[in-house]
């Protein structure tokens, strides 16, 4: 089944989108990401998997070739600023990119996103220093790096994403010695990543940037204590395990574990280096407040996709010489997919505008921006699913087959819904966006007895 074949005006980025909150270029920019995903990634989306029987080789080639057009056409340049040769667009043009972006594949998406992040947290730490180094690797035409935010841990995993333990749970901790910081600990799930032999230059990626890395200087220092470093790919001590085999996802977005085993980086790789308090903000308003505003967006595109794919499906299947989708029981199935896309993309505009002016809203780690963003995150997710899952039943059993897309949108749909906290995490923190971070029961004497470094919470993606 060849996807995006209709036209539906609804759609259609020109009036989609609201020029209340982004600009002419920024609606042309996403034609153009909408243009490259129909033409060159919707054949694609198959082999970005492997095919049927899940072909390693297949899959990683698609993937580098796809994510080197995606570089070609400036996406992973948008959010640098134009001093350092970058596009320096609005945070609402990202969030637009990877909705149109995962119309196609959620993959692209992430490794697009795998370069955003990095950069929104040298911007937040005011680190032009290593903008410019990073630059000097995206910038130039005819490049494609990986690169990876690695935040989760075996013990407290979702815990760093909790306000109320203010970040006490980390346990990567990062000492300095003289010239450098010495690196110990243990992530999880982080993606892209994995052995640099997994990353070799070919004919359409660079290689790896590296691990932009949440840490600690002292767990029970908590908020003052926390930090970011950025870790090069090739460091001594970096060790992986093989990348997880998952429903979905397999290549396209890679996840391993971590193991840090006194790694020495320069210290000027220090994102907050000789700025106390300045790791909790970044971690707190750019890293999981942010993080899953672009998660977000992403499951938009992805119940857009299932909308299409179910519009065009039941325009050209027949009941008593009927489409399907002018029988009115099924009209309303459509409309209500339709209607809850609407508001989720509404939600999206106005929360990304609001990050991308907080003078007017309010800071990125405050918790009411926590909450607005985890209130358009949960929606956007319930959204998504309802779409993916409807969609699968307009179809019927070919809702349900490989050939038709429809189900590997929902696996797809299924883990982005759970990165950065997972949808139960969205609730609460909406919660405590109303009247302020509250304490679990016995918290305290179980952070003083150590039991975070045995006892963990689940996995958290990222």
């Amino acid at each position: 089944m060849q996807l995006g074949t209709g036209y539906y005006k609804l759609l259609d980025p020109r009036f989609k989108y609201s020029r209340n909150c982004c600009t002419e270029e920024e609606i042309e920019m996403a034609l153009l990401v909408r243009g490259f995903v129909n033409k060159e990634v919707m054949p694609e989306r198959h082999n970005l998997e492997g095919g049927w029987h899940r072909d390693e080789k297949l899959a990683v080639t698609t993937r580098n070739r796809l994510y080197r057009r995606c570089c070609d056409i400036g996406l992973t340049k948008t959010s640098i600023p134009k001093r350092f040769g970058g596009l320096e667009l609005s945070t609402v043009l990202r969030n637009m990119v990877y909705e149109e972006l995962c119309r196609g594949e959620l993959g692209l998406a992430m490794d697009v996103m795998h370069i955003h992040w990095p950069v929104a947290l040298m911007l937040a730490a005011k680190r032009d220093d290593l903008l410019e180094e990073l630059a000097d690797k995206v910038i130039p035409e005819g490049t494609a790096w990986i690169g990876c935010v690695a935040i989760s841990e075996p013990a407290g995993s979702v815990c760093i994403e909790d306000p109320a333990f203010e970040l006490r749970t980390i346990r990567t901790t990062m000492k300095m010695d003289g010239d450098y910081a010495i690196i110990n600990g243990h992530k999880i799930w982080p993606g892209t990543g994995g052995a640099l032999e997994r990353f070799k230059p070919d004919e359409y990626i660079n290689g790896h940037l590296g691990y932009w890395t949440v840490v600690t200087r002292d767990p029970s220092k908590g908020l003052e204590g926390a930090g970011l470093v950025w870790v090069p790919p090739d460091a001594e001590g970096l060790s992986f395990s093989p990348p997880y085999r998952k429903m979905g996802l397999c290549w396209a977005d890679e996840n391993v574990e971590i193991w840090y085993d006194n790694v020495r980086v320069p210290k000027k790789y220090v994102l907050d280096l000789d700025q106390p308090g300045l790791g909790a903000k970044i971690i707190k308003g750019y890293v999981v407040t942010s993080g899953r505003l672009a998660i977000g967006s992403r499951l938009v595109g992805l119940a857009e996709a299932c909308l299409e794919i179910a519009l065009d499906w039941t325009g050209g299947r027949e009941i008593a010489g009927v489409p399907i989708r002018e029988r009115s029981f099924f009209a309303s199935i459509l409309g209500e997919m339709a209607k809850r896309i609407e508001v989720a993309r509404s939600q999206m505009m106005m929360v990304s505008w609001q990050l991308g002016h907080p003078d007017l809203s309010a800071p990125p780690d405050s918790l009411e921006m926590l909450a607005r963003v985890s209130a358009f995150r949960s929606y956007a997710g319930e959204a998504c699913m309802y779409c993916a899952n409807k969609a699968m039943e307009l179809m019927g059993s070919y809702g349900y087959a490989y050939d038709f897309h429809v189900e590997k949108y929902m696996r797809d749909a299924k883990i982005i819904q759970m990165v950065l906290g997972g949808a139960q995490r969205d609730i609460l923190d909406v919660a405590q966006g109303l009247y302020g971070p509250f304490k679990w029961s016995g918290m305290e004497e179980w952070i003083k007895k150590g039991a975070l470094v045995t006892e963990g919470f689940g996995g958290s993606r990222y």
